[in-house]
């Protein structure tokens, strides 16, 4: 859970969340430390309650907005009748916060109901070299350790304006689409439209394809 919750703690302009599970209990928090569990717990009762009366009046709960002058407060359903409580700086991209909670809520209710199977992220495998073919023949993606220092560079800025875009799965739609984009020629600044066209499709947002294109432009002048 912890995993899972801490995803969504790094989104920019998060400041903490928490689960609270349908017998109004603290399944998860990732709350910064002023928040003390009984403070947490206060929240969490009576944002359940505010839910319940709308229930009572047959609407239908699929998230809310608390807007204060410092804060932003979001409360998404989760499987089970749980909720999801984020508390943000009040300009956070709400459409990140709802893209990133949208992939991870299945996830988020499985660990709810086996927490030991996401007790800790899983490891990837390490890549065996082929016995029979020597390691300097073996084929490498290309990544941003074989691209030029400058282009380097500007490409690290680019994979940061992504994160804004789509959150922490930046890097390895980054990873992805940078390989694609080399088959299509040989990596420069003059092919970054390319890149940044690619990069678009994978967004599939037209408010954040705008956003990430702003920062694009700011990032080659």
């Amino acid at each position: 859970m912890d995993s899972l919750l801490q995803e969504i703690t790094i989104l920019p302009g998060v400041l903490g969340c928490f689960v609270f599970n349908s017998e109004q209990q603290i399944a998860g928090s990732k709350m910064p430390p002023i928040f003390k569990e009984n403070s947490i717990q206060t929240i969490g009762n009576l944002l359940n309650r505010t839910i319940q009366i709308g229930n009572m009046a047959q609407l239908d709960f699929k998230g809310i907005e608390f807007k204060y002058n410092e804060s932003l407060l979001v409360i998404k359903p989760l499987p089970q009748q749980a909720l999801l409580i984020i508390i943000c700086e009040p300009n956070t991209n709400k459409s990140l916060i709802s893209m990133t909670t949208g992939m991870l809520a299945e996830d988020i209710g499985k660990a709810m109901s086996n927490p030991m199977a996401y007790s800790a992220p899983n490891q990837p495998a390490a890549p065996k070299s082929s016995p029979t073919t020597p390691a300097s023949q073996q084929e490498k993606p290309t990544d941003l350790a074989e691209i030029d220092a400058e282009l380097a560079q500007v490409l690290e800025k680019v994979k940061d304006a992504l994160a804004m875009a789509i959150g922490p799965i930046a890097a390895p739609v980054m990873k992805d689409v940078i390989e694609l984009w080399a088959k299509q020629g040989s990596p420069s600044l003059a092919t970054l439209p390319a890149l940044a066209e690619l990069l678009c499709a994978e967004i599939n947002d037209e408010n954040l394809e705008k956003g990430f294109m702003t920062e694009i432009k700011t990032i080659t002048g």
